[in-house]
């Protein structure tokens, strides 16, 4: 099958990861300022306001326990056009002062447990 065929079941499990991530921020005193924001370069998933950082969210998520590590598919041209988002983003929204920090968080989802989360804060 090929791994690029968007199916229900992948835009599922993104919004599910998506969710579990923003509940897991707020939790840990990140104040949501936007999800799922497009513009003409591309889509930041999660944006966060935490303490002098603006920080801009990938979340990665999968099924199932096995290898690879959800994380491991942020690629350098992914990071790339994040940066270039994220930046984009700060300076639409006037948000200059702020300091742009980019995380990653990868959200494993095993049936029957509850999903594992980690998060790795200033990634790239």
């Amino acid at each position: 099958a090929n791994e690029f065929v968007v199916t229900k079941q992948r835009i599922q499990t993104g919004a599910t990861g998506e969710q579990i991530a923003c509940d897991f921020l707020q939790e840990s005193g990140y104040r949501i300022v936007e999800r799922n924001h497009r513009s003409r370069l591309g889509e930041l998933d999660i944006i966060a306001e935490y303490e002098e950082f603006l920080v801009f969210c990938e979340v990665k998520t999968r099924r199932g326990t096995g290898v690879p590590h959800p994380s491991l598919s942020v690629t350098a041209k992914k990071i790339a056009k994040l940066r270039q988002l994220g930046e984009f983003y700060l300076i639409q929204k006037h948000l200059t002062y702020l300091q742009p920090r980019f995380d990653v968080i990868a959200v494993q989802l095993a049936d029957g447990k509850p999903p594992n989360i980690d998060h790795f804060i200033n990634a790239f």
